[in-house]
């Protein structure tokens, strides 16, 4: 392919195709990315997807469509390799790698695509930024883009007085420097923090569908064979268990073997109050209560070291969404042993319950055993007996009768109300075996 390639140059806000233009070229950016853009009639416009090193403009050749259905513009300058439309289809036709790596490209834009439409519906400008800015960073591998504020404005549909105050907190808080025509990333891992989940979801899409393509022939022939399932129901089955991972009512947390979370569902990221792509080096104990820290870490080692212990309790830390949280922990090695598969489930409401039922069995027993028409008595076998003092008048002499030794409350065990315990009615009446309960 390399005879049809050219390097070219592009400049910021260069348009390299607009929307029904015959696509006489196809372009792989190396040192640029480009911008995939929306026009209203009233001149608005909003972006719905972005190329970089990882991409192409003009997959729609290979779809069959000789035009772009939108505007392509560049974003930050920079370098690309031109090839023609009509060399770019003949390897196409003829090598089938390369087919089947841009059709993965067709479905990562249409995953960028589709998460642009969540993301402009439910995301801050802030957040939106952030997506923008480590999008483009990662894409031209630099920490240096060349870009104004009005074109960030442009591009994600909002005034440009939105964007300069959104960047203003991020430099406030140490993330970005913003100059003219120009914006350093200065703490990636801390804009990672307040970037919404589209980020994270389209980039693990595009690694996956990235490293499917990257298989060897061999290995995928291999695979077919093996597979008792079209390759359609197949992924189908996958997006499902990606579904009820994702959704599911407890949450899910996965450790390395320093005890940091790499990866959360969405109920998991929920019960730690953390985003999902804030998950990278994260300590899971500073999530939970100083005193159950050294419980958990001991549960951990446990796991790592293939010990079987059946759960832990822990109480999370209260956080500015939601109070402390008591969880059970279920724990297990991933296949290599290399990550720790938590399955946390809340137990906060079950163990008030249970807190709140201790303590009126026991407040019953005090009140019982205090009553003063009651006498408490242990026979020789340990058994305790109560009986009515109104109707004894003579309780020293029944005792001694019938072998009885006299209990005082503060030596009664505070879990008696099981024993088998015997009544008496009367001074005369027989004693009667029965089960006490305090309800």
């Amino acid at each position: 392919m390399s005879e049809h390639l050219k390097p070219v140059e592009l400049t910021a806000g260069q348009v390299i195709y607009e929307a029904g233009e015959s696509l006489e070229f196809v372009y792989f950016p190396t040192t640029c990315t480009t911008s995939l853009v929306s026009h209203t009639a009233d001149g608005d416009s909003s972006e719905l997807a972005m190329t970089g090193r990882d991409g192409m403009v003009g997959v729609s050749l290979v779809l069959g469509s000789g035009s772009m259905n939108h505007r392509v513009v560049v974003q930050c300058a920079g370098q690309a390799f031109r090839m023609p439309a009509d060399a770019f289809l003949m390897e196409v036709s003829r090598c089938h790698e390369f087919q089947q790596l841009v059709l993965c490209y067709v479905q990562i834009l249409l995953t960028q695509m589709s998460q642009s439409i969540v993301c402009i519906g439910h995301h801050s400008v802030s957040e939106r930024l952030s997506y923008w800015l480590l999008f483009n960073r990662d894409a031209l591998d630099s920490d240096q883009l060349k870009v104004t504020h009005e074109t960030i404005a442009n591009m994600l549909g909002v005034r440009r007085e939105s964007i300069t105050q959104a960047l203003g907190k991020l430099q406030s808080a140490g993330l970005v420097a913003s100059g003219r025509g120009k914006i350093n990333i200065l703490d990636r891992d801390g804009l990672t923090d307040c970037v919404c989940e589209c980020f994270s979801l389209v980039s693990s899409e595009t690694q996956r569908l990235y490293e499917r393509a990257g298989r060897t022939p061999e290995a995928s022939f291999e695979s077919a064979e093996a597979s008792l399932q079209p390759v359609g129901q197949e992924q189908d089955l996958l997006h499902k268990y990606q579904d009820a991972y994702d959704f599911a009512p407890v949450g899910f947390v996965s450790l390395d073997r320093q005890g940091q979370v790499v990866q959360t569902n969405l109920a998991g990221a929920i019960m730690l109050d953390i985003q999902r792509s804030q998950r990278s080096l994260s300590p899971f104990a500073e999530f939970i209560k100083p005193a159950d820290q050294s419980l958990f870490l001991g549960f951990h080692q446990e796991v790592l070291s293939g010990k079987c212990r059946r759960y832990c309790e822990v109480t999370l830390c209260a956080t500015d969404h939601r109070s402390e949280m008591v969880v059970r922990i279920d724990a297990t090695l991933d296949e290599m042993g290399e990550e720790c598969r938590l399955v946390m489930i809340d137990v906060t409401e079950e163990k008030k319950l249970a807190a709140q039922e201790l303590a009126h069995e026991r407040q019953l027993q005090e009140l019982l055993a205090r009553q003063p028409f009651m006498l408490w008595f242990k026979d020789q076998d340990g058994r305790l007996i109560s009986a009515n003092s109104s109707l004894i008048e003579d309780w020293r002499h029944f005792a001694q009768d019938a072998a009885l030794e006299r209990v005082d409350f503060q030596s009664m065990p505070l879990g008696f109300s099981g024993q088998r315990l015997q009544t008496s009615h009367s001074a005369g009446d027989e004693l009667r075996s029965g089960a006490f309960k305090s309800s």
